[in-house]
């Protein structure tokens, strides 16, 4: 079946594939309603990581430790009025139905030395009547070692409000309806107070939403005008840009409406679905428009009295064979490439997987359903020369072509310095760091990030991560002992780099001993004295520190760091002080949303290096079966990890850390290579099948496919780069990254692919479903005898073929050409110089007989003008096939040379019997 055949009723039925187009897009748009969106954190964490479980046992003990920070500031915060309404905002947050505690200093208890006697109790409940109150008040605050920074900055000027929201890792949370909640509650109060900053993942994630919702449609509308002018300047013709719009956009109704169906949530990682649909949907398209382009050329050339619907249909036609079945390849490659992600233990990552793989299926069945319907209604009808891509394109692919002539005669040129660069991105790329911290989610100018910076000057420090420790028994955490050996660790830990503050039930008790007389601050020593202390504290003022049966407690740990880096080095340093001072009866964890991201990112680069191992193997294997050699799938395959490699290798030498967003650059480069990979090879493969040459087939190849490559490539990057106007920093980085990584697929695509084709022995699956082959003959011709009807059909496939019409020369007496002829179909003549100068038939040619033996094997000249009787196909073997064969298929060479060994010897014997 050919490929016009395989694809005949998308050319006949244009109406038909718009129809299924608009029902299909109009059953998925129905869910969109359904999509949700979910940026937290809990979506960058691994769901096999065992701290996750850990963690979960944590909050299960303590609560969700997910807060968000309100810093209340005014220069006359400690009036009786300002007091009022901080009690007041504090009490209507406690209103919010997702609220699970409140604290700041009007329910957090306070111990203190007044007057010779200890008082305890919250300092602001109930609140000062007078002046003098106030700033008695405020005077215990500051004293308070454990108040500071925690409820009250420094200077006294802003109090803390501590608001504990739900937990990600035990559900799901709306972070946009608690922000919404707790914005409309804070409204009513910022003209009472100079400034009310709120930090905290709540806000973090509901900002992040807001970012990522409310830029995607301006910047998929900046992308489209930057896609649009480059491919206006290299086209002129609208349907250059038209149809990826048209097809970009409804791969992305149909996606999105596909994740509100199957109630995956879009992720930040999600949000570039558009971006990457638009290119690898522009690649395809610009190829579809390339090929309909070249085929009008074509048929103009060779009938120009053909109506305009002949004229189209003949474009298609030309358009579907050329680039249909490659089409289909490279979104089945590209799909597997994203479908490798779905197997990440990051829900932020499989989903993304799943909803990209989903996505670039939906735009290869929408291209292959839409682009010969388009051109059906809005293609050209005619072929005209000065609406060719401008000339400035035309000439940077002439120069190319030119300079691949030079890589080809002296590869070094090339090879040498490529490999260089290669050398030097796998160094620089064992120097990429891991990061998952949320905060890279924004820019550091975002309002949000400018707010947190703020709070963290002002408040020493907003990170933190918990020690859990596990007394193994009730009421261990009770015995002084074990009070002393966590107060020690929290007092060591606080000498660490970046740590503020190490509290813990330990150092409440500690500070009311304090208080009470001691000149030390240290835990009580005795079991008295602990019970009594106790006393002096609320179940509230505890329960964060302590279970109920005494035997887990926790350090809260408080710090400065968020980098994901120096917050694994700071970790390291935590375990070794409690490996170091914790007993064997104590057993200890170090828990948190932070931590648990942190330890995410150590098993990132691991595991997505298998993803990417397994995406390379399952490339190649493909490869494989499309080219039919282990050796061609290799070849084809290999410029495509360079790609990634080279891109992550520009990561490690400028700095920029591996995030999960970040990874899915790997992923979308090697789709985009694959995808100019399979149309390069089957472009050659058809430059082939007319130039013997393969210098000259991979020249004309570039000649012909560099005008779409280069007009795709530079109007994308040009695409990607500009999204690094966006507020959203992993789309920033994932613009600039992939930009750069087209350019660097371009290069490589343009030079190292030809280079190897041109080496190796390429028999594609277009040509077995294209090529006709007359099998039930092929046993009987002398050349493929005792040859598997597998090798027969790559010989004939790897061979330049040849269509004679009646009255061709086939070959030429005199000349010098290292080739031999197979006679496939129809018939020949076989002629001689007589006496007068003219041809003298000698013989005749026949299906199965070769010609040119001795000129491939020995270099001499031909000795008879073959000259065709009938339509012929032919193919001619020469010696850079046989060379190439001798690298990819040794095998068949050596039957290559034993069956023209056995035509050469047979045609001796019938000579010597004609002489006798």
């Amino acid at each position: 079946m050919t490929v016009t055949r395989l694809f005949a009723p998308v050319l006949r039925h244009p109406l038909l594939c718009i129809l299924t187009l608009v029902v299909l897009t109009a059953g998925f748009a129905a869910g969109l309603p359904r999509m949700t969106i979910d940026t937290s954190i809990q979506s960058l964490i691994s769901d096999d990581d065992v701290h996750r479980d850990k963690y979960i046992d944590f909050i299960n003990l303590f609560g969700s430790d997910r807060t968000t920070i309100l810093l209340v500031e005014d220069k006359d915060m400690w009036t009786v009025d300002k007091l009022q309404e901080f009690e007041n905002l504090h009490y209507d947050l406690g209103d919010m139905k997702d609220a699970e505690k409140v604290e700041s200093l009007i329910n957090v208890s306070d111990v203190h030395d007044e007057d010779g006697d200890v008082a305890s109790g919250a300092l602001l409940d109930p609140l000062p009547y007078d002046a003098e109150e106030a700033a008695t008040a405020r005077k215990y605050a500051l004293q308070n070692p454990l108040f500071k920074g925690q409820y009250i900055s420094e200077d006294g000027k802003g109090l803390v409000i501590i608001v504990t929201t739900p937990s990600y890792i035990l559900g799901t949370v709306n972070d946009v309806a608690i922000d919404e909640e707790m914005d409309s509650i804070i409204a009513d109060y910022r003209d009472k107070f100079e400034r009310i900053t709120i930090i905290g993942g709540t806000r973090l994630n509901a900002e992040t939403t807001d970012v990522l919702v409310g830029e995607m449609p301006p910047m998929f509308l900046f992308l489209v005008v930057m896609l649009i002018g480059g491919m206006w300047v290299s086209s002129k013709r609208p349907q250059a840009f038209i149809l990826p719009l048209i097809t970009a956009t409804l791969s992305t109704v149909i996606t999105f409406g596909f994740l509100g169906w199957t109630g995956i949530p879009l992720n930040m990682l999600g949000s570039l679905a558009p971006v990457i649909l638009l290119a690898l949907g522009s690649t395809e398209d610009m190829h579809f428009f390339a090929s309909y382009m070249e085929g009008l050329k074509k048929v103009n050339g060779e009938k120009s009295d053909l109506s305009r619907p002949e004229l189209v249909l003949a474009a298609r036609k030309y358009m579907i064979k050329h680039v249909g079945l490659p089409t289909i390849l490279t979104a089945g490659t590209s799909t597997l490439g994203f479908a490798v992600s779905a197997i990440s233990d990051v829900p932020a990552i499989r989903d993304f997987g799943i909803m990209a793989a989903f996505a670039i299926f939906a735009n290869g069945v929408i291209t292959i359903l839409l682009a010969p319907s388009f051109f059906h209604f809005f293609g050209d009808s005619k072929y005209t020369k000065n609406r060719l891509p401008n000339r400035y394109l035309r000439l940077v692919s002439y120069f190319i072509a030119r300079s691949f002539d030079r890589i080809y005669k002296k590869p070094a040129l090339f090879i040498a310095p490529f490999g260089a660069v290669c050398v030097l991105g796998a160094v620089a790329a064992t120097q990429v760091e891991v990061s998952n911290n949320p905060l890279d989610a924004l820019t550091p100018g975002h309002p949000f990030m400018q707010d947190y910076r703020f709070s963290e000057e002002r408040l020493g420090g907003l990170e933190g991560l918990t020690i859990l420790i596990d007394g193994q028994r009730d009421h261990q955490i009770e015995d002084p002992e074990a009070l002393g050996i966590i107060f020690k660790i929290g007092s060591e830990i606080e000498k660490l780099p970046g740590v503020t503050m190490a509290t813990s039930l330990s150092e409440q008790l500690a500070h009311i001993n304090h208080v009470w007389g001691n000149p030390e601050v240290t835990p009580p020593e005795t079991a008295d004295q602990v019970s009594q202390f106790l006393m002096l504290l609320e179940r509230s003022d505890i329960e964060s520190y302590v279970t109920r049966d005494f035997r887990y407690a926790t350090i809260k740990v408080k710090h400065t760091i968020s980098e994901t880096k120096e917050l694994l080095a700071l970790i390291d340093e935590i375990n070794a002080i409690l490996e170091t001072d914790l007993p064997p009866w104590m057993k200890y964890n170090i828990t948190g949303e932070a931590p648990l991201a942190a330890y995410t990112a150590t098993n990132l680069i691991s595991s997505q290096m298998q993803s990417l191992l397994f995406l390379v193997g399952a490339i190649y294997v493909v490869m494989s079966l499309i080219f039919s050699s282990l050796k061609a799938g290799l070849g084809a395959v290999l410029p495509n990890i360079f790609v990634p490699l080279l891109t992550v290798g520009i990561m490690g030498a400028v700095g920029l850390p591996m995030n999960p967003p970040l990874i899915i650059v790997i992923v979308v480069s090697i789709g985009i290579a694959v995808d100019d990979t399979i149309h390069m090879l089957s472009s050659y493969k058809e430059s082939c099948r007319k130039i013997a040459n393969p210098r000259l087939a991979a020249r004309h190849t570039i000649r012909s496919e560099a005008a779409a490559v280069l007009t795709t490539t530079f109007a994308l990057s040009l695409a990607f780069y500009s999204q690094s106007v966006s507020s959203l920093y992993y789309t920033q980085v994932f613009g600039i990254l992939m930009g750069t990584a087209l350019l660097l697929a371009l290069v490589i695509d343009i030079f190292l692919t030809p280079l190897l084709m041109t080496r190796l022995n390429f028999v594609g699956i277009f040509d077995l479903v294209t090529q006709r082959i007359p099998h039930s003959k092929l046993g009987n011709f002398p050349l493929f005898n005792e040859m598997p009807d597998r090798h027969v059909r790559d010989l004939i496939l790897t061979s330049v073929q040849r269509d004679m019409e009646p009255g061709d020369t086939i070959i030429q007496a005199g000349r010098t050409e290292r080739s031999l002829m197979v006679l496939l179909e129809g018939k020949a003549g076989v002629y001689i110089a007589d006496h007068d100068g003219g041809l003298k038939r000698i013989t005749d040619m026949v299906e199965g007989d070769t010609v040119g033996e001795m000129s491939l094997l020995a270099g001499t000249p031909r000795s008879a003008t073959v000259i065709a009787d009938t339509k012929c196909w032919l193919i001619e073997i020469d010696a850079d096939l046989l060379r190439r064969l001798q690298l990819t298929q040794p095998y068949l060479l050596s039957r290559v040379y034993k069956n023209i060994g056995t035509i050469l010897s047979a045609r001796l014997l019938a000579a010597n019997e004609s002489k006798k």
